[in-house]
């Protein structure tokens, strides 16, 4: 009896490309470039800072954003226009005319206006996002093809969605600076939000006054919040709460007037900072011209 041997089967493997060429695009399509990458120290050398201050209303965050180096506004808020350079008592540097989300992001790549080393500070990122809503109102349709007039247009969730897609292009803008040696500076009112606590009730932490809905994809807060290096509070310390009696539901606020700022986190607040242990948890603002802050972060200004 004769036996037959089977072939192994033939495997094709496709051809081997020499280092550095494509392979050819598909029709339609443009070629795709094999992008030579190499190993090096991640410094960031002749980057930008990435800062995100916030607190409540007329404790002086633009005061202090004013004595970043070479500071240059963008005041979607009004307050910044009566307030002076508290070293030199000059009127602050900013560009003029910006009211609209496209308007503020046209300024942006407007790249001749922000020289390597200078700080762009946006004041209010919060004011910001309410300028974002119109602008995702005339861009993005629902998914029926209507236009809508609120964010609750879109159905269940799908607003804050796509305002968080908006407010990540300002990110970017952001970035672009970044990369090029600018500083970033975001102002933002002080807010509120929810804590979902899995081992317990939830608790509210302040943080900046942005959309936060992460039940339904759109946390703008904490998008913006992941983006920093850098999160610093304007606030109070010590402040305490005394009831007039065991029985009362309120009580009335004490401690010193003196203003901080944080630079590390508490269980009900926001704050972040990346200097490698350098920066203390709390820095002195004290005075308007006290300009301690960003000492620590950018060095003698």
């Amino acid at each position: 009896m004769t036996e037959t041997l089977s072939k192994p089967p033939l495997i094709r493997k496709p051809p081997t490309m020499p280092a550095g060429v494509s392979k050819p695009a598909p029709p339609g399509r443009a070629q795709h470039v094999v992008k030579t990458f190499s190993v090096a120290p991640w410094a960031g050398t002749n980057e930008g800072k990435k800062v995100l201050l916030y607190g409540p209303s007329g404790l002086g965050k633009t005061t202090l954003a004013s004595m970043a180096p070479h500071a240059i506004f963008i005041g979607l808020d009004d307050g910044g226009r009566q307030t002076r350079h508290p070293k030199t008592n000059q009127p602050l540097n900013a560009i003029q005319g910006v009211e609209t989300f496209q308007q503020l992001r046209d300024a942006l790549h407007q790249v001749d206006l922000f020289p390597a080393g200078s700080s762009v500070v946006l004041d209010t990122i919060t004011k910001a996002e309410a300028l974002a809503e119109p602008y995702l109102f005339e861009t993005v349709r629902s998914d029926s093809g209507q236009t809508v007039d609120s964010i609750e247009g879109y159905g269940w969730g799908k607003g804050y969605k796509h305002l968080l897609d908006v407010m990540r292009l300002l990110l970017t803008d952001f970035d672009a600076l970044v990369r090029r040696g600018v500083n970033v500076i975001l102002l933002a009112q002080q807010g509120q939000a929810t804590v979902p606590n899995l081992e317990g009730t939830d608790y509210l932490k302040d943080g900046p006054l942005l959309c936060g809905q992460p039940k339904n994809g759109g946390n703008v807060r904490s998008e913006v919040c992941a983006w920093a290096d850098n999160i610093f509070r304007i606030g109070y310390p010590e402040v305490s709460v005394v009831k007039a009696s065991k029985t009362a539901s309120r009580g009335k606020a004490s401690g010193t007037t003196e203003r901080n700022i944080f630079t590390e986190p508490e269980i009900w607040f926001e704050a972040k900072n990346r200097m490698n242990g350098t920066l203390p948890p709390v820095v002195a603002f004290s005075k308007r011209d006290d300009d301690s802050i960003w000492q620590f972060v950018f060095g003698a200004t």
